[in-house]
């Protein structure tokens, strides 16, 4: 009796650690900047609560490669683990870019890149 409500118990311990698993597990931003097409910076924050609403947006994404996606804006995107520089286009498709060796392969679109940019003032030349 004892064995099979430990099973019991097991089962219903793994069945948590998994669901709890399931959600969206996005890096906590540290600093985030937006440089337009001109190459000037228009939007930069360290603010908590601003960098959970464009985590929130930039992390809602899905991967699109084979696009011809013109790349005009760029988005350094600072967790604690480090910086990286993302490249995106007007429509929303973007490209973490590496330095050195250009194999870039994975593209991803933004859900609510009209939203993200908006509020990082990407679309004032729009």
């Amino acid at each position: 009796m004892k064995y099979t409500h430990l099973k019991a118990n097991l089962l219903i311990l793994t069945l948590c650690i998994m669901v709890s698993g399931c959600g969206k597990n996005q890096p906590k931003l540290t600093h985030f900047a937006a440089i337009n097409e001109r190459f000037q910076t228009v939007y930069e924050s360290d603010d908590k609560n601003q960098l959970k609403t464009i985590s929130q947006l930039f992390y809602d994404r899905y991967e699109a490669n084979d696009v011809a996606a013109e790349f005009q804006y760029l988005l350094d995107v600072s967790t604690k683990d480090g910086t990286e520089r993302w490249r995106c286009s007007a429509d929303g498709y973007c490209q973490r870019r590496t330095i050195g060796t250009e194999i870039l392969v994975k593209i991803y679109r933004l859900e609510r890149y009209r939203e993200l940019y908006e509020l990082v003032n990407l679309t004032a030349g729009r």
